[in-house]
């Protein structure tokens, strides 16, 4: 009896979850649309990230609990509190300048996008204190209802290659 049980709620699961439609592709005014305002969310993130309060940008990561970033490949942030909390722990007066180039920004679904960028970063500090360090990146934005958030990412920095 319960190997019909469990037959039957298995035929179940696929007659309701294998029995759905396909989502429509996105229409390329669609995708377009979304380009331009991951875009728009991206010159935000960079206008934020380089202003004297440089952890106003926390507001532009996700609170979702699957959010993600990676940093040379190591997890370094779990949630957008980390996030917040590595920027709130920066010294009073530094800033962070970065600039982005060769920006692709991909619209992989009606809400998801995928940016892949190079970008150079200045940190700035006082006393004349300066620091440059660049490299790539791959960020996921999902758009909620507070508009577009990083959901995960991954920057690396160049590893030097022998010969």
């Amino acid at each position: 009896m319960k190997n019909l049980v469990k037959l039957c709620a298995s035929l179940g699961v696929w007659l309701c979850l294998g029995c759905q439609p396909e989502a429509a592709p996105l229409t390329e005014t669609h995708a377009s649309a979304i380009r331009d305002s991951v875009a728009t969310a991206m010159d935000t993130f960079r206008e934020i990230g380089s202003g004297p309060d440089p952890s106003a940008v926390a507001g532009l990561y996700s609170e979702s609990p699957t959010f993600r970033f990676y940093e040379n490949g190591e997890l370094r942030y779990r949630s957008a509190a980390d996030v917040r909390a590595a920027l709130e722990g920066l010294p009073p007066g530094m800033r962070i300048s970065t600039e982005y180039s060769d920006t692709d920004i991909e619209a992989l679904a009606p809400g998801l996008a995928l940016v892949r960028s190079l970008y150079e970063s200045t940190i700035e500090g006082e006393g004349g204190f300066e620091f440059g360090y660049g490299g790539a990146v791959t960020i996921l934005w999902a758009h909620e209802p507070g508009g577009w958030r990083i959901l995960t990412g991954h920057s690396s920095a160049p590893v030097p290659r022998g010969g």
